[in-house]
């Protein structure tokens, strides 16, 4: 291969890969935000399509009047568990929303005693006599005291009244597309067929099937350790006597979900300002509560994760960093499937390529900056 030639198709291929990579980074999340009532049909529909397949073969339905009734069936079923899921929650939120400045205020009162009770620990110590936390624990107490405005609740409300027009236009454009999703399937996999190139269908069905297996995977198993730490740190809060342990515990649940942050992540300053508080026997209850979901998350992880769908942790923190430079806290939750796919991918030969051009490139750099030993030292 003459050398021009080949370095023009590594020059191909480095620019196919950082086209690619800023496509899936910067334009492809604007995209799926634009039409994400259309990804919503789609993945509702990967969801309904094996029940229609089912009424197909075994009640001989056609696919179109299957797909209509299995979307009536489940909005019906939607709509009657949001009703009542809907319900209940407004009414937590709203009193929950009333709570918050006396639970700021419970706070603030409880930051206060426990500088206190530090301050008189450290006078006991001669090299900690001169730390002065009292007008920390003011300055605390006076920041938590002005985080919520009276006006927050009503901003809260306006912001989301505004959305709902939005919102059912969305979710009828959202059910329309899961119709024709399932109903034309056949057809949309036969125009792909015949318009896309050879190589183009089988990296697309690589991708696709990776993106199944591992991070489907990926979500159902977090999901469901997730209801198992929020059943146990639900009811290790309802024990301590917690105010609106429903509410809290599903976010310390929801915390536990990221790989960094966890359930101490709440538990363990809270227990704290709990111990240098006085409140001894609370105190007790958050480390123990903070212990037992430690060891029910490692003994529930290995079996609904798996080796398949598991990252090395230092990959894992790798990526989350990159995915909170790209979208903060939403990066940070799509960065470990991110992550899991490009592994997997990298373990498939899919950057094959890519690596083969780099290592040319390297190899090549380093043949031409050699200097024969007797050139060496001779002036110009």
């Amino acid at each position: 291969m003459k050398r021009s030639v080949k370095y023009l198709k590594i020059f191909c291929n480095l620019l196919l890969a950082a086209g690619i990579a800023l496509f899936f980074i910067y334009i492809l999340p604007g995209l799926l935000g634009y039409f994400m009532p259309f990804v919503f049909g789609f993945v509702f529909s990967l969801i309904a399509n094996p029940v229609v397949r089912f009424l197909e073969k075994r009640i001989r339905i056609k696919r179109k009047y299957g797909s209509v009734l299995i979307i009536i069936l489940v909005i019906g079923t939607i709509v009657l568990i949001c009703y009542g899921v809907f319900t209940v929650l407004a009414a937590g939120l709203r009193s929950f929303a009333d709570y918050v400045p006396t639970m700021y205020a419970n706070a603030a009162a409880e930051l206060s005693s426990a500088a206190e009770h530090l301050q008189e620990l450290l006078h006991r110590f001669p090299l900690t006599q001169n730390i002065d936390l009292d007008k920390t624990g003011a300055m605390i107490g006076e920041y938590m005291a002005e985080l919520i405005p009276n006006e927050t609740s009503v901003l809260v409300i306006g912001d989301v009244a505004k959305r709902i027009p939005d919102v059912l236009v969305g979710l009828i454009v959202g059910l329309l597309a899961t119709y024709f999703f399932i109903a034309d399937r056949d057809r949309l996999v036969g125009f792909i067929d015949r318009w896309a190139p050879q190589s183009v269908r089988t990296y697309t069905g690589r991708i696709y099937g990776q993106i199944r297996r591992v991070v489907g995977g990926y979500f159902k198993a977090q999901l469901q350790i997730m209801m198992v730490i929020y059943a146990v740190v639900l009811t290790g809060l309802v024990l301590l006597d917690v105010r609106y342990a429903w509410l809290i515990g599903f976010g310390i649940a929801f915390l536990d979900m990221l790989p960094v942050f966890g359930t101490g992540t709440v538990l363990c300053p809270w227990a704290v300002i709990k111990l240098f508080s006085g409140n001894y026997a609370t105190a007790a209850g958050m480390f123990a509560l903070y212990a037992v979901t430690l060891v029910v998350h490692q003994l529930v992880q290995p079996k609904l994760v798996g080796d398949s769908v598991g990252m090395d942790p230092f990959a894992a923190l790798f990526f989350m960093f990159v995915g909170y430079r790209i979208s903060n806290v939403t990066g940070m939750i799509l960065a470990i499937p991110a992550g899991m796919i490009l592994i997997n991918l990298w373990q498939a030969g899919a950057f094959d390529t890519l690596i083969w051009c780099v290592r040319e490139i390297i190899k090549d750099f380093n043949e031409f900056r050699k200097i024969p030993k007797d050139q060496r030292g001779q002036g110009g």
